[in-house]
């Protein structure tokens, strides 16, 4: 079954959630220390355990920048206040240190105010011993907008030897490279989502709405970006069941040089019996019914279907439990993450989406392992979103291929799972397959 994260509420605070040519993954900071030396400092986040920030000042009249890695931290003081943290550590001198100053790494602190409901402006503290008497609140916290950003500002922060500075300046509009041309660009191309989410599930219904609803705005973006043909396939509320996951296969006729999508979103679980590593989808339209045969569709049968239609590319992904079957309760809490998207490299969206053919298949567990779900969504469904953001971002710089994108999804979901975001979870690992060629 589908596990529903429960106990401590870890609230972060959400960046960014919806993939746009508009969000932001870039802030500024600006704030003032007790001996009144004033800091300016960049941000850029990729996910709750990938950020960094460029950190100007001047110390005894001369220009220094520190390069301050950082990863979240979140719970809730002994006063009973929730709170949000970026957590700084190994900082880098990245102008000349001719006289070996240290920079102590500062961490940034969000309080959320239940009265309100906000968050608060954050509160920064060079502390390691986090006394609240040392935070100070930051000046000013603001989201740059990429196209407002200037080629002097950036050289406030970085050399022009950074591979950042030239990454950051082809986000920002300030330089360009010509589009690359790959071999299936310029011949007719559809891009085929077929959704198959629980929405109606008493404990689980909610995320699954969630990640409906991010997955089918995230994909019909790229079909746009990418000027391909966009087609949807949705067996959700009270149609959800086997009879008309296997009638919606039937009907997905792609072309040869389409791509078709299939993900779940649902219950999953394994035969007592059972030796594929793969999980059974459980696709009862009653959580009361007895499960069998007609009920359920390993995800390797979608697998082979999808493989002998001749589609170009297929994704086959579950976000679903692969524990054996009742071997745990359904408990429900709440769990925010960092969600984010940096503005995306046409050039690599290409690369992914038309420049390549194969077939992936990729579940968010491993056999015997159960799957966390949120009100905001699948610790997997969340982190393949942000893997697939990250890659495609300016600023990564990573290889772009679907192997990294599944990798880091995996990574991201067990970290998710980890006492430092869930304290009840147990740890996910997902599992994956892929054949794709370049």
């Amino acid at each position: 079954m589908k596990r529903t994260i429960h106990s401590l509420i870890l609230i972060l605070f959400i960046l960014v959630a919806c993939f746009s040519a508009r969000s932001q993954s870039l802030f500024e900071i600006k704030f003032t220390d007790k001996q009144k030396i004033q800091y300016s400092g960049f941000l850029v986040f990729f996910n709750e355990s990938n950020a960094y920030m460029r950190i100007a000042y001047y110390y005894n009249n001369v220009y220094t920048v520190v390069n301050v890695s950082y990863t979240s931290r979140n719970g809730t003081n002994n006063q009973g206040t929730t709170y949000s943290m970026l957590t700084g550590y190994n900082p880098v001198f990245i102008t000349e240190n001719k006289t070996n100053l240290r920079y102590n790494p500062d961490y940034l602190i969000w309080f959320f105010d239940k009265a309100s409901q906000t968050w608060s402006k954050p509160y920064v503290t060079d502390d390691s011993l986090l006394n609240p008497n040392n935070y100070v609140m930051v000046d000013t916290y603001t989201k740059l907008d990429p196209k407002n950003i200037t080629d002097e500002y950036l050289r406030r922060f970085f050399g022009n030897y950074e591979a950042d500075y030239f990454s950051l300046k082809k986000m920002c509009g300030l330089t360009t490279t010509p589009d690359v041309v790959v071999r299936n660009e310029n011949k007719p191309s559809r891009l085929h989502l077929v959704l198959i989410a629980n929405t109606n599930d008493p404990s689980i219904g909610v995320g699954c709405t969630t990640d409906e609803t991010n997955l089918k705005n995230e994909f019909r973006q790229i079909a746009d970006a990418l000027n391909v043909s966009y087609q949807e396939y949705i067996v959700d509320g009270s149609a959800f069941s086997k009879d008309r996951v296997q009638s919606t296969l039937n009907s997905v006729s792609p072309g040869s040089n389409d791509i078709v999508i299939f993900i779940y979103r649902g219950h999953g679980f394994r035969w007592k019996n059972q030796t594929t590593d793969w999980p059974q989808m459980d696709l009862r339209t009653s959580s009361y019914a007895q499960i069998t045969e007609n009920s359920t569709m390993n995800l390797a049968d979608v697998y082979n279907t999808l493989k002998s239609k001749g589609a170009r590319l297929n994704i086959i992904l579950g976000d679903c439990c692969n524990s054996e079957i009742n071997a745990s309760s359904v408990t429900a809490n709440n769990f925010l993450t960092f969600q984010v998207d940096n503005n995306s490299d046409i050039n690599k969206l290409k690369k992914l989406f038309l420049g390549t053919n194969g077939i992936i298949l990729s579940s968010a567990a491993q056999k015997g392992e159960v799957s966390w779900n949120t009100s905001q969504g699948g610790l997997y469904s969340i982190s393949f979103l942000q893997s697939v953001r990250e890659h495609i971002s300016y600023l990564s710089s990573e290889t772009c291929t679907w192997d990294n994108i599944l990798t880091k999804t995996i990574t991201l979901a067990r970290s998710k799972s980890t006492p430092t975001y869930c304290s009840n979870c147990t740890l996910q690992n997902g599992i994956k397959y892929i054949s794709v060629n370049y």
